[in-house]
């Protein structure tokens, strides 16, 4: 955002303009999202490539990914010029540059086999795969067996544990005596934790062996060998001479650390502090020891004029943490009746979507919002829910911005089709899909064949015991005339090609080849077919960064490679990437998102829904027996046992901080949005809706 100078509070003004007579100038800006904090550092930023500052000398660290855009497009409305130089990343991106760069130096020491051969980074995606590789034959010697967990759910915790450690500076054997010191259930579950710390290590090993790091492994290197490395810091000193941190508190143990490091070797340092933030937490965020830096600034300044959020909504986040402390505040309630514009309250959870998109529409069209003033904000966002939201508004003439994160391609219809497809061309990989599978492909391949006519060729044409896809010509007539001739002559077009092409081509070139000459085909899909051409794209990735691994993950042929790549999407392993196939959202739409992904985009919204308000969801942590966020933290005393009472704290506080998060960043109001059953029929009253009986129990009188 491109601001004159003027326009900036007295505050704002000092943060650009501070400056110190000698080096180590290191500025602390504390307060509230909302505040203008970040506002004040982005025009920092400004002032010192105004003054002459070249890019290159400057590093923005942010606190997540997403956040980087803000800084980005304040730099490109502004008049200074070019800025490719500007370094503007997150702690984790950081860390794999600058182990690329540092590689020769730092590899032998870190324990890699062959420290002459380039590093290879794994993904999510890909880490998954290993990691699955890895405790398979754990889990088939009765590993785990248990804890009731999907081998995706297994696979995930095992990274987490392995990523929180070393974002906390713990190797995997402190990590694992951790979790056993403040387990406080039952004694059995230790021997989980001690499988869990096996397949860590036999993980690791395959790691340093081929040279392979995912996140935890860069990490490490970076903590322990790169930056103890003294052409390290001597390469820093010359190259970066002012570092910005926005949201120190979403940055990990690692990351402070590595920004303590820093302090005496630039000329100036710019830490924002967001008092209600930590967010980050499930992925090692450390709120409380990021405040420390205060007591090494040279200058602190304090933010407490809120630019976003009106008393009333405050006052209801007030009202909700009292309630989850225990601590009631009834001179707030009357505030915070104002800042709730209007309650939604159904028996269903479809009639709570419709009669929200009414709702909506009314703010919109009535009372003069627009679309990207509003933001939908969910616990959690699984297909069914997107999906209904966005239909739900559409119907009513809405656009939508659907935020999303991980899921799992395997929830996707049309992925399913293509690895159906790619299956039955290479039956010597010896996958095989149900009819169902068949079915459910051939109806999405062929606009036009619907799932009654597909069940219908599937049951007379498929051998899934030998995975045969037969000539339609073996129908009987009446079954022939019944699918029709110009439906079966396609199925045979499929059946052909898979037969002709099947060994011809590496796996993510027939994937490529599989949509782009046979199934986007007219006589296929008469109409585009952008969601298919979406899957398309991300399979082709997919497959291309498994076949460019393949060696290192011990996939030395393309049938193994071909079977790794099914059964780990079969096996429903996460995509930190996933196909998009709904509409593209629109960047002025209805914001659609979780509580999380909202918080971490640091924007604002003038209205936000609080959706499904009575869902456990708002207050749930995610149940990890296999890695407890909480215990790995540098900040949790080990010495203290994770019970009952503490698990319902850290929920509480968990749920407050999110509700004063989201407060901070919302200017009008706030819509409640809830259903009396969730979608498997129970009956719905989480904490957040009891928390705000108080609020509830008079009538709402909007203000808008």
């Amino acid at each position: 955002m491109l601001l004159d100078e003027n326009a900036l509070t007295p505050l704002q003004q000092a943060v650009v303009t501070a400056t110190n007579d000698r080096d180590n100038l290191t500025l602390f800006i504390n307060g509230r999202a909302g505040t203008g904090k970040t506002t004040a550092v982005q025009q920092r930023l400004l002032h010192l490539l105004r003054a002459g500052e070249p890019a290159y000398t400057i590093l923005v660290l942010v606190g997540d990914p997403a956040q980087r855009d803000s800084f980005s497009d304040t730099i490109r409305s502004s008049d200074i010029g070019s800025f490719a130089e500007l370094k503007l990343v997150h702690y984790s991106q950081l860390a794999r540059e600058m182990v690329i760069l540092f590689w020769p130096l730092v590899a032998r020491d870190a324990g890699f086999a062959a420290a002459f051969r380039p590093p290879t980074f794994l993904g999510y995606d890909l880490a998954q795969l290993l990691m699955w590789q890895t405790i398979q034959p754990l889990l088939d010697s009765g590993a785990f067996v248990d804890l009731r967990l999907r081998p995706q759910q297994i696979v995930s915790q095992l990274l987490d544990t392995l990523n929180r450690a070393a974002l906390n500076n713990l190797d995997i054997f402190a990590a694992t005596q951790r979790q056993i010191d403040t387990w406080a259930g039952e004694p059995d579950h230790v021997r989980n934790l001690m499988q869990a710390r096996d397949a860590a290590i036999a993980f690791r090993e395959r790691c340093l062996d081929n040279n392979l790091l995912d996140l935890s492994l860069t990490t490490a290197t970076f903590n322990q060998h790169v930056l103890a490395h003294p052409e390290f810091s001597r390469y820093f000193s010359e190259r970066f001479r002012h570092l910005i941190v926005d949201n120190v508190e979403e940055q990990t143990p690692a990351g402070q650390a590595f920004i303590a490091q820093l302090l005496d070797k630039t000329v100036s340092t710019t830490i924002v502090y967001d008092t209600d933030g930590g967010y980050r937490r499930f992925l090692a965020a450390d709120p409380v020891g990021s405040a420390d830096f205060e007591k090494v600034a040279t200058e602190t300044f304090v933010f407490t004029e809120s630019f976003t959020a009106q008393d009333s909504v405050n006052a209801l986040a007030a009202v909700v943490k009292g309630a989850l402390q225990g601590v009631p505040v009834p001179q707030a309630v009357t505030t915070a009746q104002t800042g709730v514009i209007s309650v939604i309250s159904e028996r269903y959870r479809r009639e709570m979507v419709f009669a929200l998109a009414d709702e909506l529409a009314k703010l919109v069209y009535e009372k003069g919002f627009h679309p990207r003033d509003i933001a939908i904000i969910a616990p959690y966002l699984d297909g069914a829910v997107r999906y209904s939201l966005t239909q739900a508004l559409k119907q009513v003439g809405l656009p939508t911005n659907a935020v999303r994160r991980r899921a799992s391609p395997r929830e996707e219809p049309r992925v399913r089709a293509w690895l159906t497809w790619l299956a039955l061309a290479h039956p010597d990989w010896g996958i095989f899909p149900t009819t169902f599978d068949v079915a459910e492909a051939l109806t999405l391949s062929i606009a036009g064949l619907d799932p009654a006519r597909a069940a219908l060729v599937t049951q007379h044409l498929y051998r899934p015991n030998t995975l045969v896809l037969h000539d339609s010509a073996e129908l009987t007539e009446p079954i022939a005339d019944r699918i029709g001739v110009e439906l079966l002559t396609l199925v045979d077009k499929i059946r052909v090609w898979l037969a002709e092409n099947g060994g011809a081509y590496p796996l993510d070139q027939f994937i490529y080849q599989l949509f782009n000459d046979l199934l986007a085909g007219r006589d296929f899909q008469p109409e585009p077919d952008i969601a298919g051409a979406a899957v398309c794209d991300w399979l082709v990735r997919t497959a291309s960064y498994l076949v460019e691994s393949g060696s290192r993950l011990g996939l030395n042929t393309p049938a193994a490679i071909g079977q790794a790549f099914l059964n780990s999407i079969n096996q429903g392993l996460i995509s930190s990437n996933p196909p998009d196939t709904g509409d593209p959202p629109d960047p002025d739409g209805i914001v659609i998102t979780t509580i999380y992904g909202f918080l971490l985009r640091s924007q604002a919204a003038r209205v936000q829904v609080w959706l499904d308000t009575a869902a456990s969801g708002w207050w749930d942590i995610p149940r990890q027996p296999l890695s407890n966020a909480f215990v790995l933290a540098q900040s949790w005393n080990p010495e203290r046992a994770w019970t009952m009472a503490e698990e319902i704290d850290i929920r509480n506080e968990l749920l407050a901080r999110l509700v004063r998060g989201l407060s901070a960043r919302c200017h009008d109001g706030i819509i409640l949005a809830t259903s009396d059953l969730d979608r498997r029929g129970a009956r719905q009253d989480g904490a957040l809706w009891r928390a705000l009986a108080p609020v509830l129990s008079d009538p709402l009188v909007s203000s808008l």
